[in-house]
């Protein structure tokens, strides 16, 4: 009886199971899209899931071999960012609070950054190809499009006139600049040319083609790389 329930356990991974780390971390990176509209009317509800969201990052990590210390950077990182943007509110100087918002993007690039090497380590180095490490990549393709949303808004807020985007100019309103720039950039990692934002600039317009060939090359070999690798698996 016993061995009759060992095999059955074992085909249903109900031995040696692996939580779904990145499964998770990927819905909720996708909430939080879905969402976006409201994060920006209510802040403390944007506070709050900006930490939750560190957290499950840095429990994923974690399993990547992040070290305690490493964990801590990234902390100070993301506490940078907000911490910058609420100095950048309470100032009156215009120039000051433009540089404490170009800061903090800096910060969050880095964070997104760090984060995307560490979680590709994982996948790639991962023994063998399962659920979980899929959806990691599909986190890491998320977080770069993010970081490349940062970038751009570090840039369009040091000059308003690096995009044009109906209604949107630089710092008046950085909520509405954010939200365009983040549907920008996944509109541009994934080529879709909507042609409803257009880089202006030639340092936003080689962005662009930057990130629009990472997204090709990234979903065209590694994602379709590691779908084989699990099909052939099972």
């Amino acid at each position: 009886m016993t061995t009759q329930f060992t095999r059955i356990a074992k085909r249903f991974h109900l031995i040696n199971w692996k939580p779904f780390r990145f499964v998770e971390l990927f819905i909720f990176l996708v909430l939080v899209i879905l969402l976006s509209p409201l994060l920006n009317r209510t802040p403390l509800l944007s506070a709050l899931l900006s930490a939750f969201f560190l957290n499950i990052l840095i429990v994923s990590l974690s399993f990547a071999g992040f070290s305690v210390c490493g964990r801590w950077a990234l902390v100070l990182l993301w506490l940078f960012g907000p911490l910058l943007d609420w100095a950048a509110l309470g100032t009156g100087d215009l120039t000051t609070a433009m540089w404490l918002y170009i800061t903090s993007d800096i910060f969050r690039t880095l964070l997104l950054i760090i984060s995307v090497v560490l979680i590709l380590r994982y996948v790639l180095k991962s023994r063998e190809v399962t659920l979980d490490t899929i959806f990691g990549a599909l986190v890491a393709y998320f977080l770069i499009a993010f970081a490349f949303s940062a970038i751009f808004q570090a840039v369009a807020v040091f000059e308003p006139t690096s995009f044009s985007i109906a209604g949107v100019t630089g710092a008046e309103d950085s909520d509405s600049l954010k939200m365009q720039l983040n549907y920008f950039s996944f509109v541009t990692i994934a080529t879709l040319g909507y042609g409803d934002i257009v880089p202006k600039l030639p340092v936003t317009q080689t962005l662009a083609i930057l990130e629009a060939v990472i997204g090709q090359f990234y979903m065209a070999v590694i994602v379709a790389w590691l779908v084989s690798a699990y099909a052939r698996r099972r």
